[in-house]
């Protein structure tokens, strides 16, 4: 398929693909080239599935494909025209977006998300940069979702580079890979979070403290950051954003129903007080990872195409730094009870040994005791023994 186009001049590289500007000679136009690195033929069906479903669906707010499939070098590629607009960054460098612009973008972005979960697609790496709105004022923009297959960063990119690529890293992709419907629905709060303050929510120096932080939920509340919007809009971004998946809306649908109504979950109610002191704080309970949602296949013997596939999985970034879980520490009431061994019990196994090793010692403390009874009686004798002056003043012999 490569022999029709004439390479310009490269744009971006990733971890998965490398993307280029060519000169397609059969249509006579300047259009994107997408070469993604891999030769692995599960990879490359994985690719093939994720582009032929896209293909099939007829969204306006989805990149569009002209053509997908392997070049004669095995490389899996696809053609795609030109980027409309400009990424949402680059709308956000003359501020924040106001009510009006944040609806148009929101609405937009829920709906073509919300057709992409109905057909068993997980984007898995949603970001600002992915973006793009068109049009001159905010009743005449045309937001455009692109980035399916691609990588977060490149291995030897700069620090921001990579702070930038996985600003919006669910949870769940820090600690095992896990990427769903829910891990979109989390990357989406995270770009609406970022368009009405013009920052991410969660920001740092190094991945590790980026992942810190999104694993903490280190973030300052929406609704200090974004006085200019009701507060239903800046409690429903924060929804979409809980740190616990089973929390947020299941798919995109979901979080539209939601915004549609403007209306938010009530928040959960406190967790009942424990019945005894010696019951840990909740702090102190690891809940069990959540199984990942099953999505539907769009026909029968399909793959659930998803961007996590192959290309988007964690890289070697996220993977150096994947937190270790830590081991909860006993409160002072549990390591009471922990000493204590209940009435009754039997003898534990340190104590039945110190008392076989007791008993055989016994026959060396009653030998050892019997020598120093003959040394003492040894010492007694000599100090009872009478001296008697001699002759010239010399002591004799007791005869």
């Amino acid at each position: 398929m490569s022999s029709r186009f004439e390479i310009l001049r490269p744009l971006e590289e990733d971890t998965a693909s490398k993307l280029l500007l060519v000169h397609d000679n059969k249509r006579g136009a300047e259009l994107r080239l997408r070469r993604f690195k891999t030769q692995k033929q599960e990879e490359i069906d994985g690719l093939q599935e994720l582009f032929r479903q896209l293909a099939d669906l007829p969204d306006p707010h989805l990149d569009r494909l002209i053509d997908f499939g392997s070049d004669k070098d095995g490389f899996y590629t696809i053609v795609a025209g030109p980027l409309p607009g400009e990424t949402l960054p680059q709308v956000l460098e003359r501020g924040p977006l106001t009510e009006q612009e944040f609806e148009t973008v929101a609405t937009q972005l829920l709906d073509v998300l919300s057709v992409l979960h109905e057909a068993a697609v997980v984007h898995g790496s949603l970001r600002p940069d992915f973006v793009r709105i068109s049009g001159k004022s905010a009743a005449d923009w045309q937001v455009t979702l692109h980035g399916f297959g691609q990588g977060f960063a490149p291995r030897d990119s700069s620090p921001d580079e990579q702070i930038r690529a996985y600003r919006c890293t669910a949870p769940e992709q820090w600690e095992d890979g896990t990427t769903r419907r829910r891990t979109d629905v989390y990357a989406l709060g995270c770009i609406l979070y970022e368009a009405l303050t013009a920052r991410p929510p969660f920001d740092g120096r190094a991945l590790k403290e980026l992942r810190l932080k999104h694993l903490g939920h280190d973030l300052t509340p929406l609704k200090k950051q974004a006085a200019h919007v009701p507060d239903w809009v800046t409690s429903w971004v924060m929804h979409l954003m809980a740190a616990d998946p089973e929390q947020r809306p299941r798919k995109a649908a979901a979080a539209r129903e939601l915004f549609l109504r403007r209306e938010v979950p009530a928040a959960p109610p406190p967790a009942e007080p424990a019945p005894t002191p010696a019951a840990p704080p909740a702090s102190y309970i690891q809940h069990p990872l959540s199984a990942p949602v099953t999505l539907p296949s769009p026909h029968h013997g399909a793959r659930n195409a998803t961007s996590s596939t192959i290309p988007i999985a964690a890289g070697p970034h996220v993977a150096a730094n994947r937190p270790k879980r830590p081991t909860p520490a006993l409160m002072p009431a549990q390591r009471k009870t922990a000493a204590a061994p209940p009435q009754n019990a039997p003898a534990s196994a340190p104590t039945q040994a110190s008392l076989q090793a007791a008993l055989k010692m016994k026959p060396v403390l009653i030998a050892a005791a019997a020598i120093l009874l003959l040394l003492t009686g040894f010492m007694l004798r000599g100090c009872g023994a009478k001296t008697e002056p001699g002759k010239n003043g010399a002591v004799q012999k007791p005869r």
